[in-house]
């Protein structure tokens, strides 16, 4: 059967075994040949979902719209929410989430948004030291100078041809940062035990002087002695 384009396509076809007869090998290869760049496998790991912000003018989010436009928007909203995946070694692909398109890059360096994942979406992403990322063609370029074709965005958010010389990553208009969602960890529930405390003995009551022995206050007798001579 065809493959289904972008992150909804099926694995790629099981070889038939060696006693399936040639012709059906042969037909097997030349689906899976057909189907071209256009498969994504759903299992392919390493996607990023968030969005991309660029700094020029006031600041806008990268966002694919499902008519297949592409432009910045300065508010975040669900048509800048992307997903970055890997394709090969620092090659990645775009998709729109709320579109379902993929960020494409036509031959003239025109940027949109394509239902089908084919060459023209492949990008090169390279890490800046301002912590801002690009995103170069990987299949389009300058067919004299052989420079790359950058996707940018211009001061009103619109988006630039790649072939623009106002397009190069030395340029802020190419400049994206990336804003993705980082995923907490569970947070593991716990149970502490504590160890049974004693109560505390009771404070021993203060020692009381014994009392002095009371004086008789009753009268007192005296008795009278008479010396004579």
């Amino acid at each position: 059967g065809g493959a289904q384009p972008g992150p909804a396509g099926r694995s790629a076809p099981v070889p038939s075994s060696s006693s399936s007869s040639s012709s059906s090998s042969s037909s097997s290869s030349s689906a899976a040949a057909a189907a071209g760049p256009s498969r994504f496998p759903r299992s392919r790991p390493g996607r990023r979902r968030g969005r991309l912000y660029c700094r020029v003018g006031i600041g806008f989010h990268l966002q694919l719209h499902p008519d297949g436009r592409v432009d910045g928007a300065h508010d975040a909203s669900p048509l800048s929410i992307l997903e970055i995946f890997a394709v090969s070694q620092g090659i990645v692909g775009i998709r729109g989430v709320f579109s379902n398109k993929f960020l494409a890059m036509s031959k003239k360096g025109k940027l949109h948004a394509s239902a089908r994942f084919t060459a023209d979406c492949q990008f090169r992403e390279r890490f800046q030291e301002n912590s801002y990322n690009t995103y170069a063609s990987a299949v389009h370029r300058s067919p004299r100078s052989g420079r790359q074709w950058y996707v940018a965005l211009n001061k009103r958010g619109k988006a630039k041809r790649g072939c623009s010389p106002r397009a190069r990553p030395q340029h802020i208009s190419t400049h994206f940062l990336p804003r993705f969602r980082q995923p907490q960890p569970p947070e593991l529930a716990f149970t502490v035990t504590l160890p049974e405390k004693k109560p505390p003995p009771p404070p021993p009551k203060p020692k009381v002087a014994p009392s002095p022995p009371r004086k008789n206050l009753g009268p007192i007798k005296y008795r009278l002695k008479f010396r004579f001579g």
